[in-house]
């Protein structure tokens, strides 16, 4: 039983590291646009940078960018403690969520403020 427990434990170490990305200074991002991302598949990693103009309900957000605008949802804690306006440009990071049902939104993993 332990053997089992630890070569999936160590699995599951290595696999999580190899997930991991630098996010910070220097780091490179691919931005996409909100045309971009309403054709992308689900789960597919996206970084658009424009604004929140209004909030749908609890938790889900319209977001727009030049070309267009889509739904995203953000928890409380993603916003980090960060105030967001509909005149404060932001950069998201996250990834498509897509189902028969519905078009396309995003589920937002980060915000951050672009001076």
């Amino acid at each position: 039983m332990k053997t089992k427990l630890s070569i999936f434990l160590v699995v599951m170490f290595f696999s999580t590291n190899l997930l991991a990305e630098f996010q910070g200074p220097g780091a490179v991002t691919k931005l996409t646009t909100v045309k971009a991302a309403s054709a992308m598949s689900d789960d597919d990693k996206v970084t658009l940078e424009g604004f929140i103009v209004k909030q749908i309900k609890d938790g889900h957000y319209l977001f727009t960018d030049s070309t267009g605008e889509i739904e995203i949802e953000i928890e409380a804690k993603d916003f980090r403690g960060l105030v967001v306006t509909p005149q404060a440009k932001i950069r998201i990071i996250g990834e498509v969520e897509k189902s028969l049902f519905s078009s396309a939104k995003i589920e937002v993993d980060s915000v951050q403020r672009i001076k």
